[in-house]
Formats: C-alpha cells, sequence, structure tokens
C-alpha cells in the first residue's frame, strides 16, 4: 500500500544467484478463502505474538477492509495454553464500525 493506493510487489534482483526473489513482508501474513453459497468471504490474517498492531498496521487493515479487499482480517497471536494460537478479530479488537460480510 503506498499513498492509499493498493500497489503490486515488486521482485528484487538478487546479483549473486543472478535471480530475480519476491519481497518478503507483506501485509498481511495469510490469506484465507471461504466459501459462502457462490460467493467468496476472502479473510486476511496477520500474525503478531503479543496481538497487537503498530499503527501502520492498523491503518492498512482499515484501508484493505473499507476498500472491500477483505471480509474480515483476523489477528493471529500466541495462546497461553501450549500449542494454541487464538484469533482475534481486528474491528472487534480496535472496535471499529464496518458492515460485517
Amino acid at each position: 500500500m503506498k499513498e492509499g493506493k493498493l500497489v503490486k510487489c515488486k521482485p528484487k534482483f538478487n546479483p549473486f544467484t543472478k535471480q530475480l526473489m519476491m519481497n518478503t513482508g507483506g501485509f498481511p501474513d495469510f490469506i484465507a478463502f471461504k466459501q459462502t453459497g457462490k460467493n467468496y468471504k476472502i479473510i486476511g490474517v496477520e500474525v503478531k505474538g503479543n496481538g497487537w498492531l503498530d499503527k501502520d498496521e492498523k491503518e492498512k487493515c482499515k484501508w484493505l477492509l473499507d476498500n472491500k479487499i477483505f471480509s474480515r482480517i483476523l489477528i493471529a497471536k500466541k495462546s497461553k495454553e501450549r500449542g494454541k494460537i487464538d484469533y482475534i478479530d481486528f474491528k472487534e479488537k480496535y472496535n471499529l464500525e464496518h458492515n460485517k460480510g
């Protein structure tokens, strides 16, 4: 995302291997597709050990939801229970009002 617009990631050239490599650090970390009838819900998942997003990440999430890129964004965090992951809905955590969808 750049200046309020979605932009395509540009690959970088590795001079040592003479190959193109994709940028790392995409946002969100994972994308899930959930079929609902003939339509799909697109769900973004951002992984944070502590469950908190920084200012830039919150702005990106809000923009992605406002522009209907994603139906929902979840924050995955470590659970107190060993081997378990907790998922927190971005809209609920940051008290944002959006159309459920």
